[in-house]
């Protein structure tokens, strides 16, 4: 399995999109973050536009989930004041629907109460879902140009 790597931007149309490939790392996920997201834009920029994350190329630890969990609740534990749509793309097969349902239960705890989290095993279908939920902040995007070049990082060399 290839390492972790993350493509992440806010595209054309106000959707922030997240693409995980490889094997999962929450270290390396927030390294790439930073690097590829959140040096270009800040919180008020994506408060508010949904949200599609996409495992379909990427695989999960099949151990440390709550080390991995807790370093992935400390990032997304920022209440953001505008609820949001989050669509999470995973590969059909896989036993995803109770995890996805916890975890959008968890964002409406810590985020937002008013964030719906959607299981999708079709990218489009969950794009066009997520887009829907633009609402308001279709109004302020592009609030701002990025601050920085592309929307992804490689994993460190070996």
């Amino acid at each position: 399995m290839p390492a972790f790597r993350l493509q992440m931007d806010i595209d054309a149309n106000g959707v922030v999109v997240a693409v995980f490939s490889g094997r999962f790392d929450a270290s390396e996920w927030l390294r790439q973050r930073t690097a590829v997201f959140e040096s270009r834009y800040g919180p008020d920029d994506y408060d508010g536009l949904p949200v599609v994350t996409d495992f379909t190329d990427c695989r999960l630890p099949d151990r440390g989930w709550t080390e991995q969990f807790e370093a992935v609740a400390q990032v997304i534990g920022t209440k953001r004041p505008a609820p949001f749509r989050h669509a999470i793309v995973l590969p059909g097969g896989t036993k995803g629907e109770t995890a996805v349902a916890l975890f959008g239960q968890y964002q409406k705890l810590i985020a937002n109460p008013g964030v719906v989290t959607r299981r999708f095993e079709v990218f489009d279908e969950a794009y066009a879902w997520a887009l829907e939920g633009l609402g308001a902040a279709a109004d302020r995007w592009p609030q701002r140009s990025p601050r920085g070049d592309a929307g992804h990082v490689d994993p460190p060399s070996e």
